[in-house]
């Protein structure tokens, strides 16, 4: 049995990646073409606060090249929830020039789609 300041805790990362889970099942229907879904930064390190969005990595393919039409696809995104939205080949691209988000999301991330 744990602490209850440190369960509380778990249970507010829970409630928020559980609110990103729940975009992401949105997300199936309008994105054929969704590989992954994965919650990365502060929430899924655990050390979120008040403020933190929920930051979820979005792969996909068959995006189209802008970020506005990009945007579009994954809209409406609720309040609180910061996409990033990439191709599989953008991710891998990222990955090999060691961007942050890449890196952390396939550390720490949790996967929370398709």
């Amino acid at each position: 049995m744990s602490h209850p300041v440190v369960q509380g805790r778990q249970d507010e990362q829970d409630a928020l990646v559980r609110r990103a889970g729940d975009w992401a099942k949105q997300l199936r229907g309008r994105l054929p073409g969704l590989v992954s879904v994965t919650v990365f930064g502060s929430v899924a390190r655990g050390d979120f606060n008040l403020w933190s969005d929920i930051d979820v990595l979005v792969v996909a393919n068959g995006l189209p090249d802008g970020y506005l039409e990009r945007a579009d696809l994954v809209s409406p995104v609720p309040p609180g929830i910061q996409p990033v939205i990439w191709t599989p080949a953008e991710l891998e691209g990222a990955r090999s020039r060691k961007n942050p988000i890449a890196i952390e999301a396939e550390a720490a991330g949790i996967p929370v789609g398709p």
